[in-house]
């Protein structure tokens, strides 16, 4: 009985919906204190962009523990970059999918609910972030580990090892999506699912700053060359320890810089 249709509904949680409410003064001013501060630290996050996207980036967990994607290849890339900053004999990057904690943009439900989602880069925020901005609170929400980065000297061989163990627990059917699923940069490979564990990386090569296949590891399932040349490589510290059960070699470790 107390529904009024000329009045009754949602509100925007703003000075005009307030107003429109005629509720100036039910604003406690202890609350209202608390909501501006905490607008103040949003606002800086949010505004605080540090690059710009006009497509939406993928890091939702059943594709970044399942295959490659757009958001992991960005990341990856990253870390390469910065490591070389640091090393320029760093040629390969590899990250695993379960640090990707979220995705950038907006997914978009059509009404009802059916249908394929419509994804789009984030969205405008006026004043505070333009259409596409990927702000601090993005990277905050994807890379939320927070995980600093480590060099390391890793052999052809050990390489291979440490792909087979990326992929050893994935399914055909994406149901086992563990999040060692590896996440790479400055190599490419292929892999076989209904190959035995240990046995199901087909392909490996090493690119260089081209792209272009550089150094042939592995072809037809098979080892190609000394196995025991090595490679400069970034990964992330929980990696380089042992993290996710990955068999990363300890040698020439170099702990990069770490700041929050």
């Amino acid at each position: 009985e107390s529904y009024d249709p000329s009045g009754s509904g949602a509100y925007a949680t703003d000075e005009q919906g307030v107003a429109d409410l005629g509720a100036e003064g039910l604003v406690d001013p202890e609350i209202q204190g608390i909501v501006d501060t905490l607008e103040e630290v949003i606002v800086a996050k949010e505004s605080n962009v540090f690059g710009i996207s006009d497509v939406y980036l993928n890091g939702l967990r059943g594709s970044v523990r399942t295959e490659e994607t757009n958001l992991c290849n960005l990341t990856a890339d990253a870390n390469l970059a910065i490591a070389k900053e640091a090393d320029s004999d760093v040629v390969i990057s590899l990250k695993n999918g379960g640090g990707i904690r979220d995705d950038i943009g907006q997914r978009i439900v059509p009404a009802g609910g059916t249908g394929e989602p419509v994804l789009l880069p984030t969205e405008e925020i006026p004043g505070v972030k333009p259409a596409g901005g990927i702000s601090e609170t993005d990277i905050g929400n994807t890379l939320r580990f927070n995980n600093g980065l480590t060099l390391l000297t890793i052999t052809a061989e050990e390489l291979l090892a440490v792909l087979e163990h990326g992929v050893a627990a994935s399914s055909l059917d994406d149901e086992n999506t563990q999040g060692r699923f590896p996440q790479v940069a400055g190599i490419e490979f292929s892999f076989d699912l209904t190959a035995p564990e240990g046995d199901r990386i087909q392909s490996l090569v090493v690119l260089d700053e081209n792209g272009n296949d550089q150094d042939v590891l592995v072809q037809n399932s098979e080892i190609v060359g000394d196995p025991t040349r090595s490679f400069r490589m970034v990964t992330l510290g929980f990696l380089a320890g042992g993290g996710d059960g990955f068999p990363s070699p300890t040698r020439d470790v170099v702990a990069l810089a770490h700041e929050d």
